[in-house]
């Protein structure tokens, strides 16, 4: 029992009252500060709270290289698209007159598929003179002794028109309109390759966007060798528990520009290309982690500040520590000297005495100060237990000089005695009986006023004027008249 007596870290020490009222000194500076202080760490821990909800809390992010099977990469939309920069409403569209043609194939596990005729869309471009040609994405991949292969390339042509790649109802243009394009300035074909990528405050998906330009002459072959970036993106988004999400994107390029000959692209890919894209996905990528700020993150937020905040408590404990012992001081001082009430003290802002009045008369300072300073150490010493039971075990021996040892012994067998053997005892309402009421024959009776002979509370009675009645000389038969049987 013992142990686990000692092992009971919830006990509570006993405190004594400093007054009726109080057994901790509490001030109302101490209280106007606790309230502020209180107040401001509520308004922060909702404040970051409401950081924490609208997503302005700033996660952590760390950045690595990742090497990638890609089957998480959104494929789902369109990647690529391709124009003809029309700057002048004039200008001849290549690809709208049947000058050129945009054609796309594959590679198939290393072998390439047919080629197929990119037809327009209905989408424009920004500025609205020109329309989009949108390829589908096709890219496959593949592991193969450890390492990643794009199995499914993209390749995308830009091809002298020819017959074979029309429809029975189309044909090429004419050789005046195709003379007329080719005597334009600035023949660009405008590739643009859409990003995706998540915002880092709140997790969101954006978009963005790059241009790549393609020249088109008649006397070369301008090739855009493309390497997609991709990042691979894990987020920690839950608020105590939970797994995190993961999610790929395509979110750059590398781009590997070449100009090269007719002949040479006629021998490479059997065409009149003037203009060659060769897309593919770049093996290593970027993996982001971002890991939102949870539960024990916010209440870490929240808990360094508000220590901070309680800091502040130390000064206040010290600032009551003060006041309290000041207050019991001159209370003590009073007790020793009644007088000492009537005294006026003014003091400056660091605490220090300044003028000193009695009664309306001002008093001189330095005999005060030096009064005030022996007295002011004498109190001091009364706060110490130590000296409270020596001054009652001098109170002790006193009496005992006046006392016989008999008398002490007899006094453990006395006490208030109780009666209510009548219903007239039972009124415990009845104005109670002062000293001058008490009759002479029963002063040696001892009664419930007793209990407050010497207290504080008889002494703040002074005002009402008792007049206590000169006391008998004890006589011997006090202690067996308030004998408790």
């Amino acid at each position: 029992m013992n142990f686990l007596r000692q092992a009971d870290f919830f006990g509570i020490p006993f405190v004594q009252q400093i007054d009726l009222k109080q057994s901790i000194y509490k001030s109302a500076f101490g209280g106007f500060v606790t309230l502020l202080i209180f107040s401001a760490s509520v308004a922060y821990s909702i404040w970051i709270l409401y950081l924490w909800q609208i997503n302005q809390l700033s996660p952590k992010i760390s950045n690595s290289i990742y090497t990638s099977d890609f089957k998480l990469l959104d494929m789902n939309y369109d990647i690529i698209k391709l124009y003809f920069w029309k700057f002048d409403e004039e200008m001849i569209d290549p690809f709208e007159e049947k000058i050129l043609l945009p054609l796309v194939m594959y590679t198939t596990n290393f072998s390439f598929t047919q080629l197929e005729t990119l037809e327009m869309s209905n989408e424009t471009s920004i500025d609205g003179k020109s329309k989009f040609i949108i390829p589908k994405m096709g890219l496959a991949f593949q592991e193969f002794n450890g390492e990643i292969y794009t199995t499914t390339e993209m390749y995308i042509q830009i091809v002298k028109c020819s017959d074979i790649y029309l429809k029975p109802n189309e044909k090429c243009a004419s050789q005046e309109i195709i003379d007329k394009f080719y005597n334009q300035s600035l023949n660009i074909v405008v590739m643009q390759i859409h990003y995706k990528s998540l915002d880092s405050k709140d997790g969101s998906e954006q978009a963005s966007l790059q241009e790549f330009y393609i020249q088109l002459e008649q006397q070369n072959c301008y090739t855009l060798n493309t390497f997609l970036q991709s990042s691979f993106y894990e987020i920690r988004d839950s608020f105590l528990f939970g797994s995190p999400r993961y999610v790929e994107y395509i979110n750059g390029a590398l781009i590997q520009p070449q100009t090269n000959s007719n002949e040479y692209c006629k021998l490479a890919y059997e065409n009149d290309v003037l203009g060659l894209i060769y897309i593919i996905m770049k093996g290593n990528q970027v993996k982001m982690i971002f890991e939102y700020p949870h539960a024990g993150d916010l209440l870490a937020n929240i808990g360094s500040i508000v220590s901070v905040l309680f800091m502040i408590k130390y000064l206040i404990i010290v600032i009551n520590q003060y006041f309290l012992n000041q207050t019991i001081i001159n209370q003590l001082i009073e007790l020793y000297y009644p007088e000492y009430k009537h005294i006026t003290i003014q003091k400056n802002w660091k605490r220090q005495i300044k003028q000193v009045k009695y009664q309306n008369n001002q008093i001189d300072l330095k005999e005060f100060i030096s009064f005030y300073q022996k007295i002011h150490d004498q109190m001091r010493s009364k706060f110490s237990f130590i000296n409270l039971l020596y001054e009652i075990s001098r109170i002790q021996f006193i009496i005992r000089s006046t006392k016989s040892r008999d008398e002490f012994r007899k006094s453990h067998q006395i006490g208030i005695k109780l009666s209510f053997s009548n219903e007239k005892d039972l009124n415990f309402s009845a104005v109670k009986s002062s000293f001058t009421q008490r009759p002479f024959s029963n002063q040696l009776y001892l009664i419930d006023e007793e209990v407050d002979i010497l207290s504080l509370t008889e002494r703040l009675r002074e005002k009402n004027d008792y007049k206590i009645p000169d006391e008998l000389q004890e006589q011997n038969d006090f202690y067996e008249i308030n004998k408790i049987t």
